[in-house]
């Protein structure tokens, strides 16, 4: 028997023809997230997605993205970038980071790349945070 989740794209459920957007939670994240590992288990080493509020709604903490070092440079976090901005976009949430050199990334490389996706460096912040905004998406 295998799991139902396997088989779920948590970004949608078709009920009678119709497309249901699940209201992110924590609960949903964590499915997403796992969803992610699944689809790109050979791709990825780690994934860290929280499920955060501030006084300004709720956002996606992006805590870790790493891909396996046999991996790195093929596009593969483009790829999921590009599905977490998706993501972000459909549930009309922000994606919060903080860019880091701790895993021995080039902070200046990490900033490049997560601009590319529209994150901005949070203008309060000297310590890295970067914040993207959700754009309108059409179901």
């Amino acid at each position: 028997m295998s799991d139902w989740r396997g088989s779920l794209n948590p970004l949608r459920v078709f009920i009678s023809g119709r497309i249901l957007l699940m209201k992110l939670n924590e609960i949903v994240l964590k499915e997403y997230g796992s969803y992610l590992k699944m689809k790109y288990k050979n791709k990825i080493q780690e994934l860290k997605l929280e499920y955060c509020t501030d006084e300004h709604g709720e956002y996606i903490y992006l805590v870790l993205i790493k891909i396996k070092p046999s991996q790195k440079n093929k596009g593969y976090g483009s790829t999921i970038m590009s599905e977490l901005i998706q993501y972000a976009d459909l549930h009309n949430v922000r994606i919060k980071l903080w860019v880091t050199n701790i895993y021995g990334s080039d902070v200046k490389r990490l900033y490049g790349f997560y601009q590319k996706f529209g994150m901005v460096l949070i203008k309060n912040f000297n310590d890295g945070h970067m914040m993207y905004y959700p754009q309108k998406t059409k179901l």
